[in-house]
């Protein structure tokens, strides 16, 4: 019996400990605000998922972002295609249609302010409110780049915005691995990351389209 009462009572002061150690939600926030409003430009291979109903579609590809601003998606498979954003208007570019759309930024408020994080100087709670934390793998687990030990969850701070929550995955080092936008018309939309390049020289030529002639324009909304 006594043997037993003590490992109850060492389970729970585990149990406890481990309590003790889960870091607070806002110290987390500040950790990865704190990595990326440090960092100039990012690139990395992504994945993207988009799912509505019983119907997903996969594309994948390598993505660029340069501060203030400025990103550009490079799509290479099911199909190629892009879309960059120079600081002023985001285009979307299927080489297949010889299209080009065009939208000003400022008509873009949602999708910015779900990349705010990548594409310039943020504070999430000005973004997202009811930020929350998940622990995704247990602390004993080892520590691995492409492993996220953290979900941060936080929901719209407007019923205008056309996304209901964001959940961002984080290794240990607070880098995000993974975004999933949650919308309001049912859909998901979920972006992973892997080989992550911080800081690293970026030629300006990729945050400038250049398509070939007689590639029509097709402005969006108010330019």
């Amino acid at each position: 019996m006594r043997r037993a009462a003590f490992a109850v009572a060492g389970l729970c002061f585990l149990g406890l400990a481990l309590r003790a150690a889960e870091p607070a939600v806002k110290d987390v926030v500040r950790a990865v605000e704190r990595r990326y409003n440090q960092t100039r430009t990012l690139e990395a291979d992504f994945i993207q998922r988009y799912t509505l109903g019983s119907t997903t579609l996969v594309e994948s590809g390598r993505v660029y972002f340069q501060k203030p601003g400025r990103m550009r998606w490079e799509y290479e498979s099911p199909e190629k295609k892009l879309f960059l954003a120079d600081g002023e208007y985001a285009y979307f570019y299927v080489p297949e249609e010889q299209q080009v759309r065009r939208q000003s930024l400022k008509q873009a408020p949602d999708w910015q302010a779900t990349f705010a994080l990548l594409l310039g100087r943020v504070d999430l709670e000005r973004v997202l409110r009811d930020l929350e934390l998940v622990r995704v793998h247990r602390p004993e687990e080892p520590a691995r780049p492409n492993r996220a030990r953290w979900q941060l969850r936080g929901r719209a701070k407007s019923d205008k915005q056309a996304f209901e929550e964001v959940w961002l995955d984080l290794n240990d080092a607070f880098q995000v691995l993974r975004i999933e936008i949650r919308q309001r018309d049912g859909s998901l939309m979920e972006f992973h990351f892997r080989r992550w390049r911080e800081n690293q020289p970026l030629d300006p030529e990729l945050f400038r389209l250049q398509v070939p002639p007689g590639t029509a324009w097709l402005d969006e909304g108010p330019s």
